[in-house]
């Protein structure tokens, strides 16, 4: 970007040069808020990432206990008709819980991969 400015007198330089000095005290102040700003962004980013990898990993191990419940209830024998209606639905539960992890997990992009080091 180019401006030209043409003067024809000191009585006007003063005033202008005092108006672009301000416009950049306030430019370079605007760009130091942006950096705190997007820092501070970051930093809650990199705690809510840290959540949805608390919540995976605690998902992961509902959906294993479930499976070994299961297999518990299977292998007991006949179990009545509110053991089978409760075990469904603790399953749906899991189920539910883990496609919604899924789909959290879909909207952050992976990240890339490290350089290889030559």
């Amino acid at each position: 970007m180019r401006i030209d400015v043409f003067l024809h007198s000191t009585d006007e330089i003063v005033p202008l040069l005092k108006s672009l000095t301000g416009k950049v005290h306030l430019i370079m102040a605007t760009q130091q808020e942006l950096a705190a700003a997007l820092t501070a962004l970051q930093q809650t980013l990199t705690g809510v990432s840290t959540e949805i990898d608390k919540v995976s990993t605690e998902t992961q191990s509902l959906l294993a206990n479930i499976a070994e419940l299961t297999a518990a209830v299977q292998a007991g024998g006949a179990t009545t008709p509110e053991v089978d209606a409760a075990l469904a639905a603790v399953q749906a539960s899991a189920e539910s819980i883990a496609s919604k992890v899924q789909a959290v997990d879909a909207l952050v992009p992976d990240a890339p991969a490290p350089a290889p080091t030559p």
